[in-house]
């Protein structure tokens, strides 16, 4: 199943009556340790990412991040990222590189980033240092800016 249509899957099943029959049948089963998704947590919202399963993983995605970031994109440019998607982060062939990051995303100099960023595009720059950085390690469960944690490089590739 594509990205695409799991994410359409996962919301189709956040609307009643359908997702608690899911849910209901899913927790009956038991055969998930005890992680069966329920109304308020598609995508184990409360489990750190580190600890999520692929499915856990993609419904997070599809259900917390990507509505987010596109909100926040889409304040910060609303003509640029008229189409955010999946696609913006993830690439055109991210079926193929299994939703890998980085990916395909403009390549940042590893050696002062955000200078060089800033000479190239400062308010993008200061977009991404002060919505994006912070609201995906949120979502992440991680710091922000610091190694292990989520900073320019957990989407962007380097030079």
């Amino acid at each position: 199943m594509n990205f695409r249509r799991f994410a359409s899957a996962i919301r189709a099943r956040l609307r009643p009556p359908t997702f608690f029959a899911a849910a209901l049948l899913a927790l009956s089963c038991g055969g998930d340790g005890g992680r069966a998704p329920k109304a308020a947590s598609v995508g184990a919202p409360n489990v750190p990412w580190s600890e999520k399963r692929l499915d856990e993983r993609r419904a997070f995605m599809a259900t917390h991040v990507e509505p987010r970031m596109r909100a926040a994109f889409q304040k910060f440019n609303a003509n640029a990222y008229a189409s955010f998607g999946c696609e913006t982060c993830h690439g055109a062939d991210m079926e193929a590189v299994d939703y890998q990051m980085p990916n395909s995303l403009y390549p940042l100099p590893k050696d002062d980033t955000i200078t060089e960023a800033k000479d190239y595009d400062e308010e993008t720059t200061e977009f991404m240092m002060s919505q994006v950085v912070p609201q995906f390690a949120t979502l992440l469960s991680k710091k922000a800016g610091v190694e292990g944690g989520v900073t320019c490089f957990t989407c962007h590739p380097t030079e």
